[in-house]
């Protein structure tokens, strides 16, 4: 029997597929050109798909996971987030005193002192009544009154009323924070006017005259007053007008109110050497008086003695 294959052609040799005959039923395969399946691989690798676009979609979240990051331990650093530029409180009131003996500078003449308002006992606000301590961390005092403010409504209200002094005051207690200032104006008719400029608007999208300034200290808890839930008062005595101002430590949000009123109560201690002043001023006064009445009265009798057959 003869090994010699059935196909002719050189043997041990494959054909190719263009040189087979046809086969029952079977037609001869097209032609596959050399390189085709390489360039169809090349094609795919050329194409933009979507490696690239993931790892540029990797990238960004890696950037924006950082900078969450970030943020959230620099809050965690600082407390929470610092107060805006220009904070103002969300609840403020102005009241009056109604002392009449420090109505005007020209009859209080003597300027205020560091000593007075800050000096010895004044360190520390101690009400027992609200069971509230604060320490005086920051003070000063100036002549320049438009450095304590923010606002040219404000600053301008200030000049009109003859300005001559501002001392400021910041303070903490376990609870809260505080700033306090102290006006030295002309009267109290200028002091009501310089309240009046401090008041914030009604209206959420009206731009404030201004307020008083934020303690100059850069660490918390100061930098975060008004940040917050804060309230402040203003108080008319006399030619002098004081403000106070308070937050709960680690208060974030200025919507979520809560009662400020025991802390205002005891910060509005800060006001006490004006009534050292009006208790001093009314003794003089009263001094004074007696002594034109005892003058008088001599006057009087050497008078009645000097007539004839008196």
């Amino acid at each position: 029997m003869s090994s010699k294959s059935s196909v002719s052609g050189v043997p041990g040799r494959r054909r190719k597929p263009d040189e087979a005959d046809s086969i029952e039923g079977l037609a001869a395969p097209p032609v596959r050109r050399k390189g085709a399946r390489r360039r169809r691989k090349g094609a795919r690798a050329k194409a933009p798909g979507g490696g690239r676009m993931l790892r540029l979609l990797l990238g960004a979240l890696g950037a924006a996971v950082v900078a969450l990051v970030v943020v959230l331990v620099l809050q965690f650093a600082t407390g929470g987030p610092d107060a805006p530029e220009n904070p103002v409180p969300a609840a403020f009131q102005i009241h009056d005193s109604g002392s009449e003996v420090l109505s005007t500078r020209e009859v209080d003449s003597r300027p205020l002192s560091e000593r007075e308002l800050f000096g010895g006992d004044a360190e520390q606000i101690d009400s027992s009544s609200q069971g509230i301590t604060f320490g005086l961390q920051t003070s000063s005092l100036s002549e320049d009154c438009a450095s304590a403010v923010w606002g040219e409504g404000v600053r301008t209200a200030l000049a009109d009323a003859d300005c001559t002094q501002a001392a400021q005051a910041g303070y903490t207690s376990d609870d809260y924070v505080g700033a306090a200032v102290m006006f030295n104006l002309r009267d109290a008719e200028a002091a009501q006017s310089v309240a009046t400029a401090l008041q914030p608007p009604k209206e959420a999208d009206a731009e404030p005259s201004g307020f008083m300034t934020v303690p100059a200290v850069e660490e918390d808890p100061f930098s975060a007053l008004g940040g917050g839930y804060s309230a402040a008062e203003a108080t008319v005595s006399g030619h002098y007008l004081s403000v106070v101002w308070v937050q709960p430590l680690g208060s974030e949000d200025p919507a979520e109110r809560v009662s400020l009123v025991s802390p205002l109560i005891a910060l509005n201690n800060f006001r006490d050497p004006l009534y050292s002043r009006e208790v001093q001023l009314e003794n003089f006064m009263e001094n004074q008086e007696n002594q034109e009445n005892q003058e008088n009265q001599g006057n009087q009798g050497n008078q009645e003695e000097a007539v004839p057959g008196a």
